[in-house]
């Protein structure tokens, strides 16, 4: 079973079921360096989810549920990728997941019944099962405002690291 996973994704979480409850083998193939999808890829200043703490809970981890304790309802970006990190370590998750891998093709082998799939590490992989799980936030979009080549000031994409943006108020006086 390989999961090709994109920002955005929950194949960690569906890794985990695919491999403990269905008894298969199962390879994660990550776009990033860890886990997180959206929440790994969106390092804006100030980016927090929109939703209550509770939904990024995994439920199906009762005991976890119980244990993990949110710092606030909407909690920002670095507490979720904590939790998501935690998430992965409690159950082991990135044993089966290739990271800074992207696939790169997919092809159906009607002979074998077997995909083969490639990745840009080089990496050929075949599989029974592929989930393709891309997500719908895997590509950063830049709208195509006219004149945006001659835009001189500082511009941020949701997934810009949080290292390279500086946002620092204006020196100049509005009066």
């Amino acid at each position: 079973m390989l999961l090709s996973s994109a920002p955005g994704s929950p194949a960690c979480t569906s890794c985990k079921a695919l491999r403990d409850r269905l008894g298969l083998k199962v390879r994660v193939y990550e776009a990033g360096e860890t886990v997180g999808g959206t929440w790994y890829w969106n390092r804006y200043p100030g980016a927090r989810c929109d939703s209550e703490a509770y939904v990024y809970c995994f439920t199906w981890d009762k005991e976890l549920l119980q244990e993990w304790e949110w710092s606030e309802r909407y909690p920002e970006q670095p507490e979720i990728l904590r939790y998501l990190e935690h998430v992965a370590a409690r159950h082991d998750l990135k044993r089966d997941i290739c990271f800074n891998t992207r696939v790169t093709g997919a092809q159906f082998d009607e002979v074998s019944s077997r995909w083969n799939v490639r990745t840009d590490t080089g990496d050929a992989a075949t599989a029974r099962f592929l989930i393709t799980a891309v997500g719908t936030l895997s590509d950063t979009n830049l709208p195509p405002f006219e004149g945006l080549e001659r835009f001189r000031g500082n511009g941020i994409s949701p997934a810009a690291s949080r290292a390279a943006v500086s946002i620092s108020p204006p020196s100049a006086s509005l009066s």
